[in-house]
């Protein structure tokens, strides 16, 4: 390493450490975030994703953000039945609390329209994560009607800093990597993800990749 990329580093870390005190999550009641994702085989847009922090409400066990996430196809229209509610929690230390069965039970009635049950370990983004640390494996199972389906998330690894410039401006991240497998009746995805987190903000970039390649890339395109 040279003399320069070594002091880059240290800067860095510093910013990063300064920053601590953040949860990797927007907490700002009013906030939306803009996100498209694209496809990496011909750069069609497969969806513009909104993510709107509708309400911030302070506990005794943290602060709860609830958000909405409405995603659009490249011509306007829907592209889920309807928007997805998103819950977090964050905890007094900052971290990220994930009520996995929630999201489950969500992301099904926002998708299809259709009520879920579920059955789901939560999924905890911590505060203090630094490259190297591996995260625990999260996993569930979704019921509709005599439909099942389940998930696993595993070889969930912190893979570095990095410092990324997107058009919502320039961000200090973490990157975090990690192994997913869907199944149910006529699906079955296998996938590998890679999503960046910053301060104060959350996710803004997420890529996914199948049998190796990068399939799509969600950037943050504005924040408001």
């Amino acid at each position: 390493m040279t003399r320069r990329a070594f002091c880059i580093l240290i800067l860095f870390l510093i910013v990063w450490q300064s920053a601590r005190a953040q949860a990797s999550c927007c907490d700002r009641q009013g906030a939306k975030l803009e996100n498209v994702r694209k496809n990496i085989k011909d750069g069609s847009t497969e969806w513009r994703h909104t993510v709107n922090v509708k309400e911030v409400t302070k506990g005794s066990d943290g602060t709860k953000v609830t958000s909405v996430s409405t995603f659009l196809k490249a011509n306007g229209k829907p592209y889920y039945k309807g928007d997805i509610i998103e819950e977090v929690v964050l905890r007094p230390n900052n971290d990220v609390w994930v009520d996995m069965e929630a999201v489950t039970i969500n992301y099904v009635k926002g998708r299809f329209g259709l009520n879920a049950t579920a059955d789901a370990a939560p999924s905890i983004i911590p505060a203090d994560m630094a490259p190297g640390d591996t995260l625990p494996q999260v996993s569930g199972k979704g019921k509709v009607s005599l439909l099942t389906f389940s998930y696993r998330i595993w070889d969930r690894k912190v893979l570095r800093y990095e410092t990324i410039s997107l058009p919502a401006g320039k961000f200090d991240c973490i990157v975090l990597e990690e192994h997913k497998l869907e199944t149910g009746p006529g699906h079955n995805r296998d996938v590998l993800n890679h999503t960046w987190y910053c301060k104060g903000i959350g996710m803004v970039r997420h890529d996914t990749y199948i049998n190796g390649k990068l399939d799509t890339s969600e950037t943050l395109t504005q924040i408001r």
